[in-house]
């Protein structure tokens, strides 16, 4: 059964972290992730602000700083702070992955601003990092796959040659069917019936009483 929330992808993700920083820190009129080449990744701008614009002037502002930086000894670019009268700019490096641009309405607090775009730039910069393309299937070695198969056929006759034999069950002989024929044992003829007797018939006499004198 497939999943009812599928996994979002990176532009998702990037354009999700976007709207949970202006949801954190209301003061933020926009923000976007840049490329180090002046291409925008996702924005959450307001209506007046272009992308490519605002894109471009980042990459700009970015490349200065890092020759500022360089020229001065300052090590690697981390972040770039411009003020003016109407707001702040804020670029941040995303784990040397991308640029998240922030852009704050004027009296922001500054200190606040850096936190929650520092905290932001920090997901941004998983999501582009750890969001790579899956690794190519290692091929099939069928070199080893054809000798294990060689193996277990070579182990299947060994065990088949050493192996006992069970006993093999002999059938009972069958005998042919022979008709039996009757025993023929003489029987003696049966007694004859006596005749009925054809002697008339007598009154039995009861004997007569004795007489003692």
């Amino acid at each position: 059964m497939s999943d009812l929330n599928p996994p979002l992808g990176r532009a998702a993700r990037l354009d999700r972290a976007l709207a949970d920083l202006l949801a954190q820190a209301p003061e933020l009129e926009a923000a976007a992730v840049v490329s180090f080449d002046g291409l925008a990744m996702a924005s959450r701008l307001p209506s007046g602000m272009d992308e490519d614009r605002v894109a471009a002037m980042s990459a700009a502002l970015l490349s200065l700083g890092e020759k500022a930086a360089d020229g001065l000894g300052r090590g690697d670019l981390s972040q770039v702070y411009v003020e003016g009268e109407s707001g702040t700019v804020f670029l941040i490096s995303a784990d040397d992955e991308a640029v998240l641009v922030a852009v704050a309405a004027a009296g922001a607090k500054a200190g606040l601003m850096l936190f929650e775009v520092r905290r932001a730039a920090a997901v941004v910069g998983e999501i582009l990092k750890h969001d790579e393309a899956p690794e190519a299937l290692a091929p099939v070695d069928r070199t080893a796959i054809a000798e294990a198969e060689a193996a277990y056929q070579a182990y299947r006759a060994t065990h088949a040659a050493t192996a006992p034999m069970p006993p093999v069950a002999t059938p009972a002989p069958v005998l042919p069917s022979v008709p039996v024929s009757p025993l023929l044992v003489p029987v003696p003829p049966a007694d004859p019936v006596p005749a009925a007797s054809t002697a008339p018939w007598e009154p039995y006499a009861a004997p007569s009483a004795p007489t003692w004198s």
